[in-house]
C-alpha cells in the first residue's frame, strides 16, 4: 500500500459550470474506480460545488496505475509528495543519512551557556561519522542546567555539535567536539526595529503602516505564540487532507520566524520589525510536527483557503520537495488566476531549484548574506561561498547553501536573519537568528507587499492581471548586486 492524493482541477476554469463539471468528474471517477480496495485517510468534500475536493487514501500502487488512465482529464491522482521546511542548519548536515542505531554506547556530554548562564531549551545536534565516513545525527534539548548527554554508539566519532538556542542567542557550531564540551552562544544584540537586511532593501526607518492594505498568507509550521505576532490571523491546520480551523500554533520555530520576518510589530523600541508590519498577515499550518512532511494535499488546501476564501495578495512558502506535484501546481495556477502570487524558497542544498519554487507560476527566491554580520563560530558566519563568482557588490554574497538556476526570479537576504520564535521555556517575545532561502523568501515577500501597497495600478486590477502586475512590480524594483542571473535572478528588491 502507498499513499495517494486525488483532486479535481480548478486552474483554467473561469466559469461556474466548468468548475462544477470538474468536481462532478472527481466524484464519479472515485466512485467508479476507487470506492473499493482503498483506505480513505481523509476526504475534504466541501458543500460548495465550486470548491476543490481533495482526497487522501492508501491503495495498491499497481491498482492505482492501472485505473488512473481511465480517469477524466479533470481528475488528478498522484503519489503523496512530502515537503519539508528548510531548517536553520541547512547546508551543514545535508549528507546526514540517519539517526543512529542502537548498540554499545558511551555518554557524550555537552553544556550550553549564554550570557553567563546555562541555557534551557536549546536544541543540540550531535553529528557523528562511522568508519565509512557516513554521517549520523542525534538531537537533544538541553535541561535547566544547559546539559545534553548523548548516547553515542562506540563505532561513531563526533564530527560536529550544532546548538540552536530557543531564543536570544546566536546558533553555534563546534567542529570535532570533545566530550564535556562547553558551547557559549553570544547574545543577540537589541538593535531596534531595523537590521542589515532592512537597510539592504533600502528601508531606512520603521513604518508601522508599511504594507497596509495587502494581505499576505504564510504556509508553514504555524505561528506563535509571540507578543509581536498577536495580530496574525490563524486560518487553521491542514494535515493529511483535513482542515482543523483551530490548529495553527507553531509545532517548530520555522513558521514563527517566517511570519515575523514579514510582519512582526515590535512591542518595544529594541525589537526587530517585520519588513511590512502593516500587512494583514495570515498563517496556515501544513506540518503535523517538527520532523514530519507536508503533502501536496495539505499545501494545495492551504493555498485554496488563503487565496479563494481569504483573498491573499501574496503567499509565502518556505518549504520544498525534490519532485513536482501537478495538484500543487494546479492550486498555484488557480491562485494566480484569482490574483494571488506565490513566493517560494529556492532550496538549501546548493543544487537545482526545488518545488514549488521551480514552477513557472511561482517566484523563486535565492539567499544572500552580508559579510561580517554574524559572530565567529556561529552557523551564520559559516555561509560564505568558496567560489569568487558568488561574491557580489557591497560585501554581499550568494550563500553556500542556496539553490540556484534559471528559475530564480530574485534574491534576498537570508543569512543571519533575526526574527520571532515561539515563547517557550519561559522566554518572553524571543528572537533567534536563522539562515536559509526559507528566510530570504519572506524578506522578499515583505518587500513586495510594501511595494504593492503603494501602487494604484495594482490596487485597481483583479484576477490574473493583478497577480501578473505584482510580478511586474517585483521585476521593475529589483537591483542587480553583481551576480550572474542564475544566482540572483533580476537582483534584490529595493523599497523606496
Amino acid at each position: 500500500m502507498a499513499r495517494y492524493v486525488m483532486a479535481n482541477r480548478r486552474a483554467g476554469k473561469f466559469h461556474e459550470f466548468e468548475k462544477e463539471a470538474s468536481r462532478r468528474a472527481l466524484d464519479s471517477g472515485f466512485k467508479r474506480l476507487f470506492s473499493t480496495n482503498v483506505d480513505v485517510v481523509n476526504d475534504l468534500n466541501p458543500a460548495d460545488p465550486l470548491a476543490r475536493r481533495m482526497m487522501v487514501f492508501d491503495a495498491d500502487p499497481d491498482e492505482v496505475a492501472a485505473k488512473a488512465a481511465s480517469l477524466p482529464t479533470d481528475v488528478m491522482v498522484e503519489r503523496e509528495i512530502l515537503h519539508y521546511p528548510v531548517p536553520s542548519v541547512a547546508g551543514l548536515d545535508a549528507a546526514v543519512i540517519s539517526e543512529v542505531a542502537a548498540g554499545p554506547q558511551v555518554g557524550f556530554n555537552a553544556f550550553v551557556t549564554g550570557g553567563g548562564g546555562r541555557l534551557l531549551g536549546a536544541t543540540v545536534i550531535l553529528i557523528a561519522v562511522d568508519a565509512f565516513n557516513r554521517q549520523h545525527r542525534i538531537t537533544l534539548v538541553t535541561d535547566a542546567a544547559g546539559s545534553a548527554t548523548f548516547p553515542l554508539p562506540m563505532n561513531l566519532q563526533p564530527a560536529a555539535l550544532v546548538v540552536l538556542p530557543a531564543g536570544g542567542f546566536w546558533s553555534m557550531v563546534v567542529r570535532t567536539p570533545v566530550n564535556g564540551a562547553a558551547i557559549d552562544c553570544p547574545p543577540i544584540a537589541d538593535v531596534g526595529p531595523l537590521d542589515w537586511w532592512h537597510k539592504a532593501l533600502g528601508i531606512q526607518q520603521f513604518d508601522s503602516q508599511r504594507g497596509t492594505g495587502i494581505k499576505v498568507g504564510v504556509i508553514d509550521t504555524g505561528a506563535g505564540p509571540h507578543g509581536c505576532l498577536a495580530h496574525v490571523v490563524r486560518v487553521g491546520a491542514f494535515i493529511n487532507g483535513a482542515h482543523d480551523p483551530a490548529g495553527t500554533g507553531d509545532v517548530d520555530s520555522h513558521g514563527t520566524h517566517v511570519a515575523g520576518t514579514i510582519g512582526a510589530i515590535p512591542v518595544t523600541a529594541t525589537e526587530r520589525a517585520g519588513i511590512a508590519a502593516g500587512v494583514t498577515l495570515m498563517a496556515a499550518r501544513v506540518f503535523a510536527g517538527p520532523d514530519t512532511g507536508a503533502s501536496q494535499a495539505d499545501i494545495a488546501n492551504a493555498i485554496d483557503e488563503l487565496s479563494r476564501n481569504r483573498r491573499a495578495d501574496l503567499i509565502n512558502m518556505s518549504l520544498g520537495a525534490d519532485a513536482p506535484s501537478v495538484i500543487e501546481q494546479d492550486a498555484i495556477q488557480d491562485a494566480l488566476q484569482r490574483g494571488t502570487l506565490c513566493l517560494c524558497a529556492a532550496g538549501n542544498d546548493g543544487g537545482a531549484v526545488s518545488w514549488p519554487a521551480a514552477f513557472d507560476e511561482s517566484v523563486a527566491v535565492s539567499a544572500i548574506g552580508l559579510k561580517n554580520t554574524a559572530p565567529a563560530g556561529s552557523l551564520s558566519a559559516g555561509r560564505l561561498p568558496t567560489s569568487s563568482t558568488m561574491f557580489g557588490a557591497g560585501n554581499l554574497y550568494l550563500s553556500n547553501f542556496s539553490n540556484f538556476g534559471s528559475q530564480v526570479d530574485c534574491t534576498s537576504p537570508g543569512v543571519g536573519i533575526i526574527a520571532t520564535v515561539p515563547e517557550r521555556f519561559g522566554l518572553t517575545r524571543p528572537y533567534a537568528a536563522m539562515d536559509g532561502t526559507s528566510m530570504a523568501s519572506p524578506v522578499a515577500c515583505g518587500a513586495l507587499a510594501a511595494l504593492l501597497a503603494n501602487s494604484p495600478t495594482y490596487a485597481a486590477l483583479t484576477g490574473t492581471a493583478r497577480a501578473e502586475e505584482a510580478r511586474a512590480i517585483l521585476g521593475l524594483n529589483c537591483q542587480s548586486i553583481g551576480l550572474a542571473a542564475i544566482f540572483q535572478g533580476r537582483g534584490m528588491l529595493r523599497v523606496p
